[in-house]
């Protein structure tokens, strides 16, 4: 019987869904795998089908359309069988001993979700060195509720693409069960931060530990990607849910309330930007009318943008530290 079973939402991922599913089959301990295909157009359906013909712990789900990540990992989710779920994106790769060691690790400290800080690589075969996404040293077991997580995914705390949110835990599936939580299915950003985020509210008991070695690929141009401000609206929508929670700590409710600040100068930016693409008067007006923090946000960035100047970053940007990859797995 497999302890976890890992879910792997796949959308044309036809140059990295091998690596991906090598480095899933050769886990050290029993694992199922669920890749669910969100209507890819090149050969990933038929390069895992392939796999799939050999492997009876490798199941395929093929959707008709692209409904989204969220969509997939949910559908991946309903089939799971064990007491464990693992997510995995297509575009990267793990160890072998990774989940091993967080499933000792999760059983020593009766958690519901075990986070493993993960390692930064190059799109390169076998590289040698890599950067830590949270901690450029070791850690050990950092229990995380609300309050501190949302802190440790603000910009002005922990630097850009450095949040905890980008993290791939383990979580326990009858927690999930039990507290009726799953993706949001609207969400195409930030989807990972809001399941976790739920999952604290709700009182998972969650550990961030070092890294047993999730491998984030870092392609070219993959910071290009311009997001909608509907996207980066449903972001600040969720903030806004969390504080309605009942039983929020006071620390919390702070550490929640700049997140939502966040999200919504991204939003208010973004969406000045696409009012102005479309030359619409009203909604450029509109866009101003927000609380003074936001507002002021936005004339200095125009002002700046009308200069010819590059906007002040809205992060304190801390460059991670580059490190072999042995010495970085060590720490575990």
């Amino acid at each position: 019987m497999a302890d976890v079973t890992i879910v792997i939402p796949s959308y044309n991922s036809a140059a990295t869904i091998e690596a991906a599913l090598d480095s899933a089959l050769e886990q050290t301990i029993a694992v199922d795998v669920i890749i669910v295909d969100d209507g890819s157009k090149d050969e990933t359906v038929s390069k895992v089908q392939q796999r799939a013909n050999q492997n009876q712990n490798l199941k395929l789900i093929v959707q008709d359309r692209n409904q989204g990540p969220s969509a997939a990992r949910n559908r991946a989710i309903s089939e799971a069988k064990t007491p464990w779920i693992a997510i995995l994106d297509a575009d990267d790769y793990m160890h072998p001993d990774r989940l091993r060691k967080m499933l000792e690790i999760g059983a020593e400290a009766q958690l519901d979700i075990v986070a493993d800080d993960l390692v930064r690589v190059p799109a390169t075969p076998l590289p040698a060195n890599g950067t830590r996404l949270w901690a450029d040293s070791p850690i050990g077991l950092v229990r995380m509720d609300a309050a501190r997580f949302a802190l440790e995914n603000l910009n002005a705390r922990t630097g850009s693409r450095r949040e905890l949110g980008y993290l791939k835990p383990i979580i326990r599936t009858e927690f999930l069960q039990a507290h009726k939580i799953a993706y949001n299915e609207d969400m195409r950003l930030s989807e990972d931060y809001d399941l976790y985020m739920r999952c604290l509210l709700a009182g998972a008991r969650f550990g961030v530990i070092d890294p047993c070695g999730y491998f984030s690929v870092d392609y070219p141009n993959s910071l290009s990607k311009e997001f909608a401000s509907a996207d980066l609206r449903r972001v600040l929508d969720r903030d806004r849910e969390y504080l309605t929670h009942p039983g929020l700590t006071p620390e919390a409710r702070r550490s929640i309330t700049q997140h939502k600040m966040q999200a919504y100068k991204h939003w208010a930016w973004m969406h000045l930007i696409e009012m102005v693409r479309q030359r619409d008067l009203q909604g450029i007006s509109a866009t101003f009318i927000a609380p003074p923090q936001i507002g002021a946000t936005l004339v200095a960035r125009v002002i700046r943008h009308a200069l010819g100047k590059e906007p002040v970053p809205h992060f304190a940007d801390r460059e991670a530290k580059v490190q072999p990859i042995e010495k970085i797995l060590a720490a575990s």
